[in-house]
């Protein structure tokens, strides 16, 4: 009873620890005065409270913008062979109110930062914690990736399934919003 006592506890100061760590790691999105032209900009999966944001509160940070969301992860073959077309549809958009949100599921926080570095990929880019992915992976039944969403600009979802960045209809689809 002891020994599953300690192991709990052990385990909750580790998380409390990776908690301050995560926190202390990423920028919020509005606190990027500075560089208001990044090409990666990192989500806080922390409000300033240390309470989880939710998709929701993540979402309303764009609002008046179309929101283009990618669940991918870096060990995913298919997530890998639609960055190139990614990049594509970053490139016509380029000029438009268009937000390209990135939301890894399931994967190693490190292997996360490679690949974004690795993959080129410019954009919004979130870590949800363990909590917010289950939360978001049930309410959109995600059960595979990739998979995308499409979000209009007042916060609505208007495709939990929208088309790949391969896809000519992502694009048609995302003017359609604008």
């Amino acid at each position: 009873m002891k020994k599953n006592y300690l192991k709990i506890m052990a385990l909750a100061l580790v998380a409390i620890c990776f908690g301050l760590v995560s926190m202390s790691s990423y920028s919020e999105i509005s606190s990027n005065p500075l560089n208001p032209n990044a090409k990666v900009i990192f989500i806080n999966s922390k409000k300033a409270d240390g309470t989880e944001k939710s998709f929701s509160e993540v979402i309303s940070e764009f609002k008046g913008k179309v929101v283009y969301v990618d669940f991918w992860a870096t060990w995913c073959g298919p997530c890998r062979a639609q960055f190139p077309h990614s990049k594509k549809l970053h490139e016509k958009l380029k000029d438009k109110p268009v937000v390209f949100l990135y939301i890894v599921v399931s994967d190693e926080e490190e292997k996360w930062k490679e690949g974004i570095e690795n993959f080129e990929l410019d954009g919004y880019h979130w870590y949800p914690t363990e909590n917010q992915e289950k939360l978001i992976t049930n309410q959109f039944q995600i059960d595979g990736i990739p998979r995308y969403l499409l979000i209009d600009k007042n916060g609505k979802i208007v495709d939990p399934d929208a088309n790949r960045p391969s896809s000519s209809k992502a694009y048609e689809d995302i003017m359609k919003l604008l």
